[in-house]
């Protein structure tokens, strides 16, 4: 009976909306927990952007963002490993290699929850960054501290996600944090809709409109305050929200060579070596600075 009336108030206020979702998508955009409280933010990001533009959402599971902006009139293109139901407009790549797609091309990428499952995560970016437009914006989420996933191979941090971003030429222009305060995903979303069957029931209208609304002006301003933060890191759902845009990439070679070798010390010394190696043909040289030795191919 709940499942039949949840349903019901899921399509009447898709409906309402104009948006076409298939059922298997439908509860990403009436519940709150990294669902539509994130469409509000990402809504919020791209607000500037005009209807018609291409966005490239980079891992599509769940079709959360896939459907929002497609509904919402833009051009939108699905990447990931393999298909997903009911995603029509998809291209089949690894983000780690070269892609499939002209240079400029995108006015906007979102990469949402997919960094910390790379190996080559700053190759990913600079990948990103060459088919982005040179006034594009990347929207990427990054959760923190979170290792129990098993396809997890990055563990990050706020400050290591704006490393990461700047390392592969990118600005972080505008940043929030998730939950705003704390998230109790089963109770909340009880009463969430609650709310809305109740409504139902007396006024023949659903609250949806209005109460997800609420829910994504709360998370944007509470997001957007730090002093939460010590509340945030007792959620298992701590994560960020970066909206970038191109940039310089930052010279992490110069900083560390600045922070962690001498500045006076002499040109080195390069000298030919032969050198045991299970390769013949790999090309290896040795340079001794200050009596140590290092090896290059």
């Amino acid at each position: 009976m709940l499942k039949r009336a949840y349903s019901i108030l899921k399509r009447r206020y898709l409906n309402s909306l104009g948006y076409q979702v298939p059922e298997k998508y439908q509860s990403t955009f009436v519940c709150w927990g990294g669902a539509a409280e994130v469409q509000y933010i990402y809504g919020r990001f791209l607000k500037e952007l005009p209807f018609g533009s291409r966005i490239l959402i980079v891992g599509v599971m769940g079709g959360r963002d896939y459907f929002y902006f497609k509904n919402l009139g833009y051009k939108v293109t699905a990447l990931d490993l393999g298909l997903q139901p009911e995603i029509e407009n998809i291209v089949i790549a690894n983000v780690e290699e070269p892609l499939p797609f002209p240079p400029d091309y995108f006015d906007a990428i979102i990469l949402g929850e997919v960094l910390e499952h790379l190996k080559y995560d700053v190759r990913a970016l600079d990948n990103l960054r060459t088919v982005l437009m040179p006034s594009g914006l990347l929207i990427v989420s990054l959760p923190f501290f979170h290792d129990s996933e098993e396809g997890h191979m990055r563990i990050h941090s706020p400050k290591s996600g704006r490393r990461l971003l700047s390392m592969a030429g990118f600005k972080v222009v505008d940043y929030l944090e998730r939950p705003g305060l704390m998230w109790w995903n089963s109770i909340q979303n009880i009463v969430l809709h609650s709310i809305c069957l109740l409504s139902w029931a007396l006024l023949r209208k659903t609250a949806y409109k209005c109460e997800i609304a609420l829910i994504g002006r709360f998370e944007w301003i509470t997001g957007h305050l730090q002093w939460p933060r010590i509340i945030r890191r007792l959620s298992t759902k701590y994560g960020g929200y970066y909206l970038c845009q191109k940039d310089i990439q930052f010279d992490h070679l110069s900083l560390n060579r600045t922070l962690y070798t001498s500045a006076e010390k002499a040109e080195p010394s390069v000298i030919a070596s032969s050198v045991m190696c299970d390769d013949p043909g790999a090309n290896i040289r040795a340079e001794v600075v200050d009596g140590s030795t290092a090896f290059f191919n």
